[in-house]
């Protein structure tokens, strides 16, 4: 099937329409295409059957939709891949290579490394001179690279208000935290901050540890997040922005 524009136009008045959007203008309103294109394509879906006397999709219609919806992920998807197989990365070489050398990529520490000889699921091919332990460019990387599964726990705090004995309530928090598998750890705030330091745990995700702890997972790192309930409000907006971006990196949410 080819991707053309009228079919993807055809493809979006159809899905609407699968989520109970029947009127022309309602429709036009959602993709941003005049009134006049909408009943333009709604007219060429019934003509073909695939939508009902009553407005609705049909079998027919659904096929179409789930079929053309297939195709263009899978365009998207491979497009992705030439794009990224254009790009340049940045990775550490394990011994001296020359520009191009053909170099497989593994992840080590949390960074991309690339070796001549070690041989992975992804290589790549060097544009750059580079000594061993240093930085090289590395393009048309192809293959998926091997990258530990890690994930986010973040712990709520009560707000400071409301804790009656703070002693206690730290002892609550890092009996809770001693359950918890995580790699590094971070604190959003002063509570949370402050029960770390008492608790004796290394503070590595210090001042952007929302951000750090995708960054950290992206890499196969998994973290503890600390935070209290009034500060968690002001940042679920970017955990939601982070976490619609990288959809791979599972969230734990644990009260205390």
């Amino acid at each position: 099937m080819k991707i053309e524009q009228a079919m993807i136009t055809q493809l979006m008045v159809l899905l609407n329409v699968k989520n109970g959007k029947y009127r022309p203008s309602e429709i036009s309103k959602e993709l941003g295409i005049t009134l006049q294109g909408v009943v333009y394509h709604m007219k060429i879906l019934r003509d073909k059957g695939y939508i009902g006397s009553d407005n609705k999709i049909t079998k027919e219609g659904f096929d179409f939709l789930y079929n053309g919806l297939n195709t263009i992920e899978d365009f998207v998807h491979s497009s992705l891949i030439n794009i990224d197989a254009s790009l340049i990365w940045e990775a550490i070489p394990d011994r001296d290579i020359i520009p191009g050398q053909k170099v497989y990529l593994y992840m080590q520490d949390g960074y991309l490394h690339a070796s001549p000889d070690f041989k992975t699921g992804s290589y790549g091919v060097s544009c750059t001179r580079s000594n061993a332990g240093k930085c090289a460019g590395i393009t048309g990387v192809k293959g998926l690279i091997d990258v530990k599964k890690a994930k986010i726990t973040i712990m709520l705090l009560k707000n400071i208000e409301k804790i009656e004995n703070l002693c206690d309530y730290e002892k609550i928090i890092l009996q809770k935290v001693s359950s918890v598998e995580y790699d590094l750890a971070g604190s959003v705030g002063e509570l949370a901050y402050t029960v770390l330091r008492d608790g004796g745990i290394k503070n590595n995700l210090e001042y952007n540890a929302i951000g750090a702890g995708f960054e950290a997972a992206k890499r196969g790192y998994s973290t503890l997040i600390l935070i209290s309930d009034r500060l968690f409000h002001f940042t679920i907006n970017d955990i939601r922005e982070l976490q619609a971006k990288n959809p791979e990196i599972e969230i734990n949410y644990i009260h205390v």
